[in-house]
């Protein structure tokens, strides 16, 4: 089962009801403690085998002595993919357990997430990330975050000093989007070349992103 802890009530029931048909896969859940239960007993006890838990960053605690901070350490609890999302968060961060995300793009993905756990009975984060298409996305998004990280802050026509350091960073991005043969070939072609410049490499992975596209 996927948990999601979300406090604002009308984006709740308006998406509570836009996922009627994934009913058996997803539940909503809402942070209701008595006096004489403690957050963590009510977080062991209240989730059944989660799969998935996606929480709202700013979620609003009867309690001022509970934290977004606390509920998500307990959250790890179990091990699990722990997605936080808010309204103010710009892009997406994925490390290896917890996701941070914009709370919109959540919402907009989650259809496809859902599907596609329906189809492979297991979870693949990156369809929350970057929705139906979210091979070619994730792969765009690699090629932006290389361009704006160093070929805009580097001339075109300028050799790469330390190309060991740049492919080292390619084959973690590519690594990190689960496109590892990706990585492979740009580095390989990178690789192939005594000197080269920004330019070529910039070709380079244009190249090959467009070779997988086809």
């Amino acid at each position: 089962m996927i948990y999601i802890f979300d406090d604002r009530a009308q984006r709740r029931k308006d998406n509570e009801e836009k996922l009627r048909e994934f009913s058996n896969l997803i539940t909503f859940k809402t942070i209701t403690l008595t006096p004489e239960m403690s957050v963590e007993d009510w977080i062991i006890d209240s989730m059944e085998n989660p799969e998935c838990i996606i929480f709202h960053k700013s979620y609003v605690f009867e309690d001022k002595n509970i934290t977004d901070d606390t509920v998500w350490y307990l959250f790890t609890y179990y091990d699990v993919p722990i997605v936080i999302f808010s309204g103010g968060t710009e892009g997406s961060n994925k490390g290896d357990k917890k996701i941070i995300m914009n709370a919109d793009l959540m919402y907009q993905n989650l259809p496809y997430f859902l599907q596609n756990f329906k189809e492979n009975e297991k979870i693949n984060i990156d369809t929350l990330l970057w929705g139906k298409q979210y091979k070619l996305n994730a792969i765009l998004q690699f090629q932006n975050e290389i361009s704006k990280d160093y070929f805009i802050l580097n001339n075109p026509e300028n050799y790469v000093e330390d190309i060991p350091k740049l492919t080292r960073i390619i084959r973690l991005k590519c690594k990190t989007i689960n496109e590892e043969n990706l990585g492979n070939n740009i580095i390989a072609e990178i690789n192939s070349h005594i000197r080269i410049t920004w330019h070529d490499v910039a070709d380079i992975i244009d190249n090959q992103i467009k070779n997988i596209s086809k």
